[in-house]
C-alpha cells in the first residue's frame, strides 16, 4: 500500500475499533443482545459474545451456528449487523491488503466496508447455514472487487449481440464464481428478487425436484420460474 492509503486504512480501522469500545461499555447493548436469545452460553461483555461467534478463535460448529443466528437477526437490526461486521473485520482487512497491492489507486477499505454491510443484511442463512464468516467475506469481496473487474473486462471487449449471448451461455455453465458475476450484473440492471431467488434455489438444492419439495410447489412451477429467470438474465446482460 502507499503511505497515504495505509494511513487511511489504519484510520478507518481505528475508528471502527473506537466505536466498538464505546458500544461494549453500554449495558443496554448487552441487554439487547440477550433479548435475542441466540445462545445459552454465558457472556459478561460484548467481547465475550463476539468470541462465542468465533472472533479471533479456533472455528467450531457451535460458533458458526451462533454467527448464523446473529446474521439472521442482522437482516432487520443494525446493531446485529455492526456486531457481525466486527466479527469479520480481520478477514476484511486481509482482503484489503491484497486488493490494495493489486491496485494502490483504489480506496479498498472504503469500498469493501460498504459491500460487507450489504452482504450481511442480504445473507440468507437458510440457504447457506455453514461457514458463514467465510461466505460473508467472499460475498463482500465479489461485490467490491471481483464483479467490477469482470464488468470492466466485458466492457473493454467489443462484440456483437450473438457473440455476447454465447458468452452468457458459457458463463451459466461455468464455475460458481462466474455465475455469481453474471447474476450480479443482471441484478444491477434490474433483475427482480424472485428471479435471483429462482437461480439461487437451483444452486442451493441442486435439482428441480428438491426445490419443488422445499418450496411445496410443483416441479412445473419451478421449471417455469427458472426458465423465466434465465431468459431475463440473458436479456439484461446482453442489453
Amino acid at each position: 500500500m502507499t503511505n497515504d492509503t495505509s494511513t487511511r486504512v489504519r484510520s478507518l480501522s481505528c475508528r471502527l475499533d473506537r466505536e466498538w469500545v464505546q458500544m461494549r461499555r453500554r449495558p443496554e447493548v448487552l441487554q439487547r443482545i440477550r433479548s435475542w436469545r441466540l445462545t445459552t452460553d454465558a457472556f459478561a461483555t460484548l467481547d465475550e459474545f463476539l468470541t462465542l461467534t468465533g472472533h479471533r478463535a479456533s472455528p467450531t460448529d457451535d460458533a458458526d451456528r451462533l454467527l448464523g443466528r446473529l446474521v439472521a437477526v442482522a437482516a432487520g437490526d443494525p446493531l446485529a449487523t455492526r456486531i457481525v461486521l466486527q466479527r469479520i473485520l480481520p478477514g476484511l482487512l486481509a482482503i484489503v491488503r491484497r486488493e490494495q497491492q493489486r491496485d494502490p489507486r483504489v480506496s479498498a477499505f472504503d469500498v469493501l466496508i460498504g459491500e460487507a454491510w450489504l452482504s450481511i443484511v442480504r445473507y440468507r442463512v437458510d440457504a447457506r447455514p455453514t461457514h458463514v464468516a467465510a461466505r460473508l467475506l467472499n460475498d463482500a469481496r465479489h461485490r467490491a472487487f471481483t464483479n467490477p473487474r469482470r464488468r470492466r473486462v466485458i466492457e473493454e471487449v467489443p462484440c456483437d449481440h450473438e457473440t455476447l449471448n454465447e458468452m452468457v451461455v458459457e458463463v451459466v455453465s461455468s464455475p460458481f464464481d462466474e455465475l455469481v458475476g453474471v447474476v450480479g450484473e443482471a441484478r444491477r440492471r434490474g433483475l427482480a428478487d424472485h428471479d435471483v431467488q429462482a437461480v439461487g434455489d437451483l444452486i442451493t438444492y441442486g435439482t428441480v425436484v428438491r426445490v419443488a419439495a422445499v418450496k411445496s410447489v410443483s416441479t412445473r412451477a419451478v421449471r417455469y420460474q427458472q426458465r423465466h429467470a434465465i431468459t431475463r438474465i440473458r436479456r439484461l446482460v446482453a442489453a
